[in-house]
């Protein structure tokens, strides 16, 4: 006894076959002539016909009259034709018109010419080539749709890799290219081999809202997150035509989160080049298992060695050029710190290049060890708000040593990398106080010596961010570079101040020398000028003129042991100290000598001392 169920299944694989007349009895003989061999389907017009093709596109043969009111066969043939070209076409008539058969063959595109009336085994034997050749036709489309698939998929991918500025816009494109082309719910390429300013995943979601089995609706990020859980590493090409049947390959992990998201067939695809796993690239498909075949298991191959050449070329060559632009911000930094000499200049520059350079929102250079209590900022870079080289920077109200930012910095000698301070706040808190609080932090050490002289700290304002290791890399070397930086502006001011202090004592010996001259030229004037006058006279000098003589001359001597006390005082040989005197001797001792200069020249000189006390201040000479 056979079963509906199995007489279903037993319909389901026979060949279809469309017969197509507009007098049922005709209708009912073909019905039995062939419903033990194909599934018969009946329509009685060229119109229900049509209808019945687009209901059923897969049907094998169509057997039609010519002579139907409405529709020609010859017309139907021919739209059959034209909307369904695998369709094996045959033509029935009782009319042996040779423009009928004319138009049947060149418009209908018939198979086979079949007269009325006809013989059975005849037709039989048509309508079996008519379906071997059918089925010929259906294989070589099929095989032709699959190339032109695969040809399609490959110009889309090779187009993607063309035209992509980075790998991230290019893995992202194949993830959808392949999603959509393949027709599956989700696309996920998880890097492995690459550089680390790669994003972690890429995925294609063909319905960004999923609804779990509790009625939940999950948000696109949930579904991206639970994505990244249904990825595993694998040598070869792995197919899962039912996840709930591959307890071996699946992780309990795996399996709940393809559970929430209501995965049923997966595809896992290595992405090698040259014997390096470069990623991942995983298809999954929702609501029932799915048999991937051989040919799209081939595709999927090729298009994964395609994918992980190009990946591989377009990450060496992104480490290539982030070299470069390392080089490069270096070389300029450096031409900023030889080619000028203030300080101002050299800091904003080195701010402002290394923001700019990895895309921060600040960039602030700061001078500070150990000893000291608060730190110094010298250069700012602030991308939403440019700030001039005269302008005050900020300064922090927070001590180092109550900075854990900088007290690390301290202990470990190393970069400290925060990548979201919403997770630290007691970290945030100690930034320089600015307009806008950080989300991420990368602070590098100024190293002199093997002793911090300082730091550059690097933030983002605007959202947390995932420090890289090349970014690390670069700050550490402009880094390097601002602590020579330091150094040589110390220097700089150093060498500038012992040049200012070398003109204030030139200008204090100028000004030294100039008295002394003066001091010298008047005792000799007032010792000469007697002299002068005894020579001319040929007489002696008297007692007055003696007593001026000698007096000048031990003043001259007194002049000379001055300066030699002040040698003495500079090498730290001699200290002052005070003691009294008569002050009316001793102005009496300075006005004396210039009594006669006046009296030759014509002039009252008047020295007129009340009391007026006061202190003598002498040198005491030691040894």
């Amino acid at each position: 006894m056979v079963t509906p169920d199995r007489r279903q299944r037993k319909n389901a694989s026979k060949p279809k076959l469309l017969v197509v007349d507009d007098e049922p009895d005709n209708l009912d003989l073909l019905y039995r002539t062939f419903y033990r061999q194909f599934k018969v389907l009946r329509a009685e017009g060229g119109q229900a016909a049509l209808d019945t093709l687009a209901e059923h596109a897969d049907i094998a043969v169509v057997i039609s009259d010519q002579r139907m009111p409405g529709m020609s066969g010859t017309e139907l043939l021919r739209l059959c034709a034209e909307q369904y070209p695998n369709t094996m076409r045959i033509m029935l008539t009782g009319y042996t018109d040779v423009e009928d058969l004319v138009d049947a063959i060149n418009e209908g595109k018939v198979f086979k010419y079949v007269t009325k009336p006809w013989e059975e085994e005849d037709l039989r034997g048509i309508v079996d080539q008519a379906v071997d050749t059918h089925r010929v036709l259906f294989a070589r489309t099929q095989e032709l749709n699959r190339v032109l698939r695969q040809e399609t998929l490959l110009n889309a991918i090779t187009t993607t890799i063309r035209s992509a500025q980075t790998s991230q816009e290019m893995l992202q494109t194949i993830v959808e290219t392949l999603g959509e082309a393949l027709e599956v719910d989700y696309c996920i390429i998880q890097p492995i081999y690459a550089t680390e300013s790669v994003s972690a995943f890429f995925t294609y979601v063909a319905h960004p809202e999923v609804e779990s089995a509790s009625g939940a609706v999950t948000t696109p990020r949930e579904v991206a997150h639970q994505l990244t859980q249904t990825v595993w590493e694998t040598d070869e090409l792995v197919v899962l035509e039912d996840i709930e049947a591959a307890d071996a390959l699946v992780t309990t992990s795996q399996r709940s989160a393809c559970s929430a998201l209501g995965i049923r067939a997966s595809a896992m695809v290595p992405l090698v080049c040259k014997h390096d796993l470069m990623a991942m690239l995983a298809l999954h498909t929702c609501d029932q298992p799915r048999s991937w075949d051989e040919s799209e298991q081939r595709l999927l191959s090729t298009l994964a060695n395609q994918a992980a050449l190009a990946l591989s070329q377009t990450w060496t060559y992104e480490r290539v050029q982030a070299l470069a632009q390392r080089e490069v911000l270096i070389n300029t930094i450096t031409q900023a710190i030889h080619h000028s000499l203030e300080p101002k200049q050299t800091f904003a520059a080195i701010t402002q290049k290394l923001g700019q350079a990895l895309q921060a929102d600040g960039c602030a250079l700061s001078l500070w060890t150990e000893s000291d209590e608060f730190v110094e900022c010298v250069g700012l870079y602030d991308a939403h708000q440019p700030i001039g080289i005269d302008q005050s920077l900020p300064q922090s109200k927070v001590p180092i040593a109550e900075n854990p930012i900088l007290q690390t910095l301290l202990f470990t000698l190393a970069p400290v990398v925060l990548d979201n301070l919403d997770e630290r706040p007691k970290m945030a808190s100690h930034d320089l106080p600015l307009q806008s609080s950080a989300k991420a932090l990368l602070v590098m050490p100024l190293m002199a010596e093997g002793k911090i002289i300082g730091s550059i700290s690097l933030r983002q304002v605007s959202q947390p961010r995932r420090w890289q290791s090349e970014e690390i890399n670069l700050a550490q070397a402009v880094a390097n570079q601002a602590a020579i930086a330091v150094q040589q502006a110390r220097l700089y001011q150093t060498t500038r101040q012992q040049a200012e202090q070398l003109m204030a004592s030139d200008q204090q010996k100028t000004a030294f020398f100039q008295n002394i001259s003066h001091e010298f030229r008047t005792p000799l004037t007032l010792t000469i000028g007697p002299l002068e006058s005894a020579v001319s006279q040929n007489q002696g000098l008297d007692l007055e003129q003696s007593t001026m003589a000698l007096r000048n001359s031990r003043r001259l001597l007194r002049l000379v042991n001055q300066l030699l006390d002040l040698q003495r005082l500079d090498a730290g040989r001699m200290q002052a100290m005070f003691r009294p005197c008569d002050l009316a001797e001793f102005v009496h001792e300075v006005v004396g000598p210039f009594q006669s200069y006046c009296d030759r020249k014509q002039l009252n000189l008047i020295s007129d001392l009340a009391d007026c006390p006061t202190v003598y201040l002498d040198l005491e000479k030691f040894d």
